[in-house]
């Protein structure tokens, strides 16, 4: 642990604070995810039913036209036959919703519910068939059993249906106990409505035929009536919307007034009627046109009912996604905020500590430094960057002032080019071209002579003027030096000896038609120089040597000229003036 670097530290705690931050929240979001999914399911699910219902109400609002186009001539009234075909054409589209699977986890085979479906279509077809059969028949040859066959069949594709309706019902609630309530009330209202229907289609046979009503009619409708009044007791205080009394109050009231007080007691005495003869006080086209605006209540109980049903669900699902938006949001922030922190710790203060101490290594090998930047706006790291601007502008001011010793003491004072130490300097450093260097040695002739004519300061403007005379004919490659008293020093980078001594009777030919003048005291000055010149040998210390020796041999042979060291015509000049030279020069140390 102790290996990790701070940046790796701070990751580290970051991904555990963020783990158990989702740990912590999953107490809370998993739960609430579980709710929006039930409540989801749950709103899925009313939907779902509600189809179904308006699927039972369509088929059996079919009834009415049918049994218009059976008390009718043939083709005797185009708007009737308009009217059946919109009828079916909304049952078959009703039917044809259904086909979709639901979209929640049933507890119940879809085979079942398939099966049960094709069940109803086929016998809505025969229902379908047998009312086509009678509207074809010229209304003088029906036979009253023939309608209230057709009627029947009708009838039987309702009872069908529930097959569909159970089946639903069965489904949803086997794992969602809190839909049974809605959907066995949604159900006992639909079946209201439908007994409220079959009630005057159960004597509709006779009417249109202007029979008298059999006893298996009147027993019909009369289990009919009592089922519908078993109904309206069941449905006795109950709040049909919900949190709304007083809309269920009044549905209710219209319920009772409009059907239960007009549209059923229309029936009761149509069956009063023909209990006695076949003739009615309406006709069956008259009983439809009254007696159907009668169901209207109770549609509108049935819609109203399962509006209800659907936006409370529908409430609990908004309710349910709001609460897992709003801790899936907090959630998101808290990570966003802990990542933003991590991010904001490692760019505001890991970055510039590891700047800093970069920069600190840099201060203290005397690397060149990059130019300081408060990369930080965290006052504490402004204030170390602050730190490190004022310790980089001591260790410049202690550079400049390091160079300006190093200057001083490798550079001679007087002509400002480098001194003997210097030159030693270059020649020892560790070198890859030892045997590509050549030396001269430059002595100022009869420099004694000047001094003790003209004055120390005269000879001092002399080694100036010089030393600017070989300072200006140098490569930016070649090292010029002040060897000692009037002696200089010149490095040259080549190896090839015939340059170089070129190059030096160069120096030596500029040096003699230059006329120095003392500005001081006017004296104007011709001066010459001998030069000794030695290529690389083993070391720098024998190159001084070889130099040297060649310089002796310049002197020797009259001054102002350039010897070369090992020139074969300077040999015996080199050899017999070698002991007595030596010893002046260990003498010199």
């Amino acid at each position: 642990m102790n290996r990790i670097t701070l940046e790796g530290k701070l990751l580290f705690a970051t991904v555990i604070v963020a783990f158990l931050t989702l740990i912590l929240t999953a107490s809370a979001l998993i739960p609430t995810y579980e709710s929006y999914r039930s409540t989801n399911d749950n709103l899925l699910a009313v939907e779902r039913f509600r189809q179904v219902l308006e699927a039972a109400s369509r088929m059996s609002a079919e009834r009415g036209p049918a049994n218009d186009i059976m008390a009718i001539e043939p083709n005797s009234s185009p708007p009737a036959t308009e009217r059946l075909k919109v009828f079916r054409r909304i049952s078959d589209l009703s039917l044809e919703a259904l086909d979709e699977p639901p979209q929640v986890d049933l507890s119940s085979s879809l085979p079942d519910l398939q099966a049960a479906l094709a069940e109803t279509r086929a016998q809505l077809r025969r229902a379908r068939q047998a009312v086509d059969r009678v509207a074809a028949t010229p209304l003088a040859d029906r036979d009253p059993d023939d309608v209230q066959n057709a009627i029947g069949e009708m009838i039987q594709v309702i009872e069908t249906f529930q097959h569909v309706v159970d089946w639903h019902i069965a489904a949803f609630t086997t794992r969602r106990s809190e839909l049974t309530a809605p959907f066995l009330t949604g159900r006992m209202i639909s079946d209201m409505r439908e007994y409220g229907g079959r009630a005057a289609s159960q004597i509709m046979g006779p009417i249109a035929t202007r029979q008298p009503l059999r006893d298996s009619h009147i027993t019909d409708a009369s289990r009919t009536i009592g089922r519908l009044l078993e109904l309206r007791a069941l449905m006795q205080g109950q709040t049909i919307v919900s949190d709304h009394d007083a809309l269920s109050a009044q549905l209710m009231k219209d319920v009772d007034t409009i059907f239960f007080g007009s549209g059923l007691e229309l029936v009761k005495i149509l069956i009063e009627q023909g209990k006695i003869s076949g003739d009615y006080s309406v006709s069956a086209v008259d009983l439809t046109r009254d007696y159907v605006p009668t169901l209207q209540p109770l549609e509108r109980l049935r819609t109203v009912f399962l509006d209800d049903v659907v936006k409370r669900y529908r409430s609990q699902h908004y309710a349910a996604s709001y609460r897992l938006a709003v801790i899936a949001v907090i959630t998101a922030s808290a990570l966003a905020v802990l990542f933003t922190l991590f991010r904001s710790i490692r760019l505001h203060m890991l970055g510039p500590l590891l700047t800093a101490r970069r920069q600190i290594i840099e201060f203290a090998d005397g690397s060149p430094v990059t130019d300081l930047e408060t990369i930080s706006k965290a006052p504490e790291m402004r204030s170390l960057f602050e730190a490190l601007e004022l310790l980089r502008g001591k260790l410049d001011e202690r550079a400049e002032y390091e160079a300006r010793l190093k200057m001083q003491a490798e550079k001679d004072g007087l002509t400002g080019v480098w001194n003997r130490r210097a030159l030693e300097g270059f020649g020892n450093a560790p070198s890859e071209r030892e045997e590509d260097v050549c030396l001269m040695l430059i002595d100022i002739d009869h420099f004694k002579t000047v001094n003790d004519t003209y004055g120390h300061l005269t000879g001092d403007a002399v080694l100036i003027e010089i030393a600017t005379l070989l300072q200006g004919a140098m490569r930016p490659t070649d090292i010029v030096a002040r060897y000692g008293g009037e002696e200089f020093a010149v490095l040259v980078s080549t190896a090839d000896l015939s340059n170089t001594l070129d190059f030096a009777e160069e120096l030596r030919s500029r040096i003699q038609a230059h006329v120095i003048r003392d500005t001081e005291t006017g004296v104007a000055l011709s001066i010459t120089v001998s030069i000794g010149v030695a290529s690389g040998a083993e070391g720098w210390r024998q190159l001084i040597a070889s130099a040297d020796e060649a310089l002796y041999c310049a002197k020797k042979k009259g001054r102002n000229r350039t010897c070369v060291f090992g020139d074969e015509a300077d040999r015996d000049i080199v050899e017999s003036a070698l002991i007595p030279f030596r010893a002046r020069r260990s003498a010199s140390f």
